[in-house]
């Protein structure tokens, strides 16, 4: 991972489900479905003890269903 990326991750991102988050989408706009999964895999994990985590599960199954434009609550 770049330096410049790095440095966007820490950018306004605080949690661990928000960078995670983050690099999901990328690996989905950029087409490394292999990498997308495993980040998916990481955030499921996350949500089985934390609200946020859950959050950003969801956010990540409508990144990818939706064409990328989550719906708004």
């Amino acid at each position: 991972m770049g330096d410049a990326v790095i440095e966007q991750l820490d950018v306004g991102i605080t949690t661990l489900e928000q960078r995670l988050l983050q690099l999901y989408k990328q690996a989905v706009d950029e087409r490394h479905m292999d990498v997308a999964e495993q980040l998916l895999c990481a955030l499921e994990q996350l949500a089985k003890s934390d609200l946020a985590g859950k959050d950003a599960v969801e956010e990540a199954y409508l990144w990818i269903c939706c064409g990328r434009h989550p719906l708004d609550a």
